[in-house]
């Protein structure tokens, strides 16, 4: 009898025991799992906003042009042979441009060959309206861009910060024609003989 009375008190501390576990249990996966909804709580609240938006779309940008063409067919003004004393050749050429961006046009220069002729060759250039690459008819000057030797031109205007002329075309508008007279004349120095000199002339424009 006092066995059965052992074993019995012991099932029933037993037992408490593992009620009590299971009573820890259950509060331990209760606020678990409070902690759980009280997160999704708060990432829920913390995402959910009022929200609004406008847009400017399709903004676009094109870059304006700078060209300049000439009417040469790339043939040179001059190819003169066995000049005299006095000798005077005279040619035209007219040089277009067409760019968008208002801009400013300057001649220069450069010898590309020859022993020293450029310094007895005396050479003026003008600009203005008329005339067409190997006829100057109809030429009327609104500049003188150039007197002196065609030594001193290419010596002086060796690029666009040195060039010369004053031309400064109006962009977008109708291509705007522009004709250069080339004036060259030997002089009378007996030290000329035999020389000769080959050179470039160059337009260049920049907008401004």
């Amino acid at each position: 009898m006092r066995a059965r009375l052992l074993l019995l008190t012991e099932m029933v501390e037993t037992g408490g025991i593992m009620e009590a576990r299971q009573i820890k249990t259950w509060h331990v996966a209760a606020a678990l799992l409070s902690l759980l909804f009280v997160a999704v709580l708060l990432f829920r609240l913390s995402g959910a906003a009022f929200n609004a938006t406008t847009a400017n779309a399709a903004n676009q940008w094109t870059a304006g042009t700078v060209t300049l063409t000439d009417d040469d067919s790339d043939t040179a003004m001059y190819t003169v042979a066995n000049l005299a004393p006095g000798a005077s050749q005279t040619e035209c050429i007219t040089v277009t441009y067409a760019g968008t961006l208002d801009a400013t046009v300057k001649l220069y220069g450069s010898l590309t060959a020859g022993d020293g002729l450029d310094a007895y060759l005396d050479l003026t250039v003008y600009r203005g309206t008329g005339g067409v690459f190997g006829d100057c008819t109809g030429f009327s000057s609104v500049e003188t861009v150039y007197t002196g030797t065609l030594d001193g031109f290419t010596g002086t205007h060796t690029s666009f910060g040195t060039g010369a002329g004053t031309w400064a075309p109006t962009g977008g508008g109708p291509d705007d024609d522009m004709t250069y007279q080339f004036v060259t004349t030997l002089q009378s120095d007996n030290a000329a003989q035999g020389l000769t000199s080959t050179a470039t002339f160059t337009w260049e424009a920049q907008n401004t």
